[in-house]
C-alpha cells in the first residue's frame, strides 16, 4: 500500500521520526522506546489495545518500506545508504522533501506510482483552470476518461487531504483559503525547482543550460516532469501538451523563478526554442541561466 491510500502516513508523522533519529546516537533507536517517546502511551487510552500506536505504526511502516528508514533487529535507523548530506543531522530535516522525491518516484519504487501518477497529473493540468478541490478533481478525471487507466481515482475527501499534503510538503503545490473560506489546492512546482536549482546545474552559478537539457536533467531527477515516467504516462491518456512546449504549471513556476531573480531565461538566434504559455499570450526561450540566488 502506497502512502497515498494510508491516511495515517502524513508527511508530518514520517518527518518526526526522521528529524528524532538524526539526533539520536549513531542514529538509530531501539523500537520499543522509539514508539514511547514518540507515540506516549497517555494519548493511547480509549484506542483499541490491538492497535495502540495506529498513527505511529503507520508513518514507521511507510518510512520503512520507501527505504528512508531500515529496521535492524530490535532498532530502527536512518537507512545508511542515503547520500551523507540527506544523513547529515543539521541539513537531514531541510533536504527531506528532496530525500522523499527520490525514494518515492524516482527509485522505480512500485508501490507509490499511483501517487506519482497523479501529482504528475495535477501538474499536466492548466494551472489556470486547475481543479482545486476535491469534488472538482474528480470531475476532471471523469471528464478526461483516466480514472481507470491511470489509477487515478479520488474515492474520498480524506484522501484528497493526502493527496493535498504530500504535493505541499514535497513543492508541488501549495494551498490557501477561498472568499468563501474553502481550502484549495494549486499544484504549481515553483519551491521543488527552487530547491533543487542548484544541484540540476551542477552548482555552476552563471551555468548556461538549452531549454531541452534543463528538462532532460530535471524528468531524469524528479520524473513528475515534462519527458518523465509519471508525466509521459499521463500525457499519452490526456494529450493537451504540443512538441517544444512547456507545461502552464512549469512554465508558470519558471517564470515566477526568473521574477525572483533565481534564473534568466533567454532566446538566442539559431536554437530550439521552447513555448512557455502564459495565459492566453505565449513566449519563446532557448536556454536558461543559474543566476547563483538561493532563496
Amino acid at each position: 500500500m502506497s502512502v497515498l491510500k494510508t491516511a495515517l502516513a502524513t508527511p508530518s508523522r514520517m518527518r518526526g521520526i526522521f528529524r528524532y533519529l538524526l539526533e539520536a546516537p549513531k542514529q538509530r533507536e531501539n523500537k520499543e522506546k522509539l514508539t514511547r517517546l514518540l507515540s506516549p502511551h497517555e494519548l493511547s487510552e480509549g484506542r483499541n489495545k490491538s492497535a495502540e500506536h495506529p498513527m505511529f505504526d503507520a508513518a514507521l511502516r511507510e518510512s520503512i518500506k520507501c527505504r528512508l528508514l531500515i529496521a535492524d533487529n530490535d532498532d530502527i535507523a536512518i537507512n545508511f545508504e542515503l547520500p551523507e548530506a540527506s544523513r547529515h543531522p543539521k541539513m537531514g530535516d531541510k533536504l527531506l522533501p528532496d530525500t522523499l522525491v527520490q525514494l518515492l518516484f524516482a527509485s522505480d519504487n512500485e508501490d507509490e506510482e499511483d501517487l506519482g501518477r497523479l501529482i504528475a497529473w495535477y501538474l499536466a493540468q492548466d494551472i489556470y483552470d486547475a481543479p482545486g478541490t476535491w469534488q472538482e478533481v474528480e470531475q476532471r478525471v471523469a471528464e478526461q476518461g483516466v480514472a481507470e487507466s491511470l489509477d487515478l481515482k479520488i474515492s474520498s475527501n480524506s484522501l484528497f487531504g493526502q493527496v493535498e499534503d504530500w504535493m505541499c510538503y514535497l513543492g508541488f503545490a501549495w494551498g490557501h483559503a477561498s472568499d468563501s473560506n474553502k481550502k484549495l489546492v494549486v499544484a504549481e512546482p515553483t519551491a521543488y525547482l527552487r530547491r533543487n536549482l542548484k544541484d540540476l546545474f551542477q552548482g555552476e552559478a552563471k551555468a548556461k543550460l538549452s531549454i531541452r537539457d534543463f528538462l532532460d536533467r530535471l524528468a531524469k531527477k524528479c520524473p513528475l516532469f515534462e519527458t518523465g515516467k509519471f508525466r509521459e504516462q499521463v500525457e499519452e491518456k490526456i494529450g493537451g501538451r504540443l512538441p517544444n512546449h512547456l507545461s502552464t504549471s512549469t512554465a508558470f513556476a519558471l517564470f515566477r523563478l526568473q521574477d525572483d531573480k533565481c534564473i534568466q531565461l533567454i532566446k538566442e538566434s539559431d536554437a530550439d526554442l521552447f513555448i512557455f504559455p502564459s495565459g492566453d499570450k505565449e513566449a519563446g526561450f532557448s536556454h536558461i541561466i543559474w543566476t547563483g540566488v538561493e532563496l
